[in-house]
């Protein structure tokens, strides 16, 4: 046995050397190191985890379409028709969804290695898909999208989602800011966002609707839109509105202060209309004092609002700031006031310092002081009004309806349907409003300003025409966010990093060499 003693011996006398033991632990630790490595590219790979320091969050899906995603009903599959090499930030884009839902899938087809599958998604009369061209296809419905940027994908999803196209009128006749108006007052640039949410939108000529000697709202119409009318309505129109969403339908209101501001308004109708839907117009123009909308470039009549009230139009709004210039504040009537049903919600209000100014010479003039008649604020800049209808304000047994009888209890096709579970009663409509004392915040200078003026509008609509789950912040577009300088700063900035700080830095070396001399 001494021959295989001996080799043990010094086998251990060598692991007993220190070098030895430290050659050891080395060559473990870089095995413990590399499983390690590997582990964590395994995981890497399975799970893609990052994280976006962009100042707007420009590497990070919105609000919106994480909600979106978070709550499919059905597979979404995302398609870009182009060259691998080239779609690398579509990919990123679409890893991003899919990593948000295990309902989302994504593809690349490249159009020259694979024409044939390509051409699918090619309608007849095409001669070919520009390249970068995206598809979002569910349940055999398909929505293309020519930009490969979040918003367009998201609007494509909630096209299929929704399924149907709903109308929006917008009124017409009383001077009313219009759809065609592509200036700073136009709303050219609301209405093309409205229609990339999958929403048609018309111009409504109330008197054009006559029926039976009555106007009457179109019945396609999933929402009314009064939009800063300068002359009143007839009283025929004014009572067509209130029967519309009396009867389950839905409107808003966007009523600017009285020409001049601060004079009694002569739009009766309007404002009374307002009034039956508990927010009547104050006639005033709401003054910001605190000095925050001038940070922005906009005066004291231009009020910016950062605080809303709970409800799911502002949901999310909670660091969005809004401009209202030149808005009138609203008055609510007192809850025992309303009529039965009726539910009052605040949305937007003014700072604490704001106060409604009603004096015209002032207004005129540009020095303006509250005055003690004059209300204070925080005031009410928007409301959404609940209206019952008449199911729901006069239920059956108040209403004297009478009691089902014996006949009736016994038909069991009276109180269940086919499959033996009891049928719930059909949930009445409910008509909905909501009332604004200012249209310029939906201007096109202001919906296409880094604002939250265009979402909180957009977040009416989809109340309005009960889209809730829609409502959220949109996806923003990177910001601009490039330093100016001017010629001297240039020869500074790069005298600074380019001579002085390499040369301090040589010189401190030298010294610091010279020193240990």
């Amino acid at each position: 046995m001494a021959w295989v003693s001996r080799p043990l011996d010094r086998l251990r006398t060598a692991f007993g050397r220190r070098s030895a033991r430290e050659g050891a632990n080395l060559g473990a630790t870089a095995l413990l190191l590399l499983g390690v490595l590997v582990g964590v590219n395994y995981v890497a790979n399975r799970r893609s985890v990052s994280w976006d320091l962009t100042a707007g969050g420009q590497f990070s899906l919105s609000p919106q379409t994480i909600r979106i995603l978070e709550e499919l009903d059905r597979d979404i599959r995302l398609v870009v028709l182009d060259q691998p090499r080239a779609a690398g930030r579509t990919v990123e884009l679409f890893e991003r969804y899919a990593d948000r839902s295990g309902r989302v899938a994504w593809e690349v087809i490249d159009q020259e290695a694979e024409p044939a599958r390509a051409r699918a998604y090619q309608a007849t009369a095409e001669a070919g898909i520009p390249f970068g061209t995206v598809v979002v296809e569910s349940g055999g419905r398909q929505e293309r999208v020519s930009a490969p940027q979040e918003q367009d994908i998201t609007n494509a999803i909630v096209k299929i989602l929704k399924g149907e196209t709903k109308r929006i009128y917008f009124t017409t006749g009383h001077q009313e800011r219009s759809l065609e108006e592509t200036g700073a007052g136009g709303l050219s640039a609301i209405g093309s966002r409205l229609e990339e949410s999958n929403y048609e939108v018309a111009p409504l000529a109330l008197l054009e609707h006559v029926e039976d000697g009555e106007v009457r709202i179109p019945g396609d119409a999933a929402a009314v839109i009064v939009a800063g009318p300068r002359l009143d309505l007839l009283e025929a129109e004014a009572a067509a509105l209130a029967a519309h969403v009396q009867a389950g339908g839905k409107a808003m209101l966007l009523l600017d202060p009285p020409d001049p501001p601060g004079a009694p308004d002569a739009r009766k109708e309007l404002t009374g209309l307002a009034g039956d839907f508990g927010a009547t117009p104050a006639g005033d123009v709401v003054i910001d004092a605190s000095g925050v909308g001038q940070l922005f470039g906009f005066g004291v009549e231009v009020p910016l609002a950062a605080s809303y009230g709970f409800h799911p139009i502002t949901r999310g709004f909670v660091n969005a700031a809004t401009v209202f210039p030149l808005a009138q504040s609203l008055i609510a009537t007192p809850p025992d006031e309303l009529p039965r049903g009726m539910r009052l919600s605040e949305l937007v209000l003014s700072s604490d310092v704001a106060w409604g100014e009603v004096d015209p010479d002032e207004l005129e003039t540009g020095e303006v002081n509250a005055g003690e008649d004059e209300r204070a604020g925080p005031l009410r800049l928007a409301y959404a009004v609940h209206v019952p209808t008449g199911d729901q304000e006069e239920p059956a047994e108040e209403a004297g309806a009478a009691a089902p009888g014996p006949e009736a209890a016994a038909d069991p096709e009276a109180e269940a349907d086919p499959d033996g579970e009891p049928e719930e009663p059909a949930e009445a409509p409910e008509g909905r409003v909501v009332i604004v004392g200012d249209s310029d915040f939906i201007g096109n200078n202001l919906a296409l300003a880094p604002l939250g003026n265009a979402d909180l509008f957009l977040n009416m609509v989809n109340w309005l025409t009960e889209d809730e789950d829609l409502i959220a912040i949109r996806p923003r577009a990177a910001e601009d966010r490039r330093i100016t300088m001017t010629s001297a700063q240039v020869r500074n900035v790069v005298l600074l990093s380019l001579v002085f700080l390499p040369g301090f830095f040589l010189i401190w070396g030298v010294t610091v060499w010279w020193s240990r001399r």
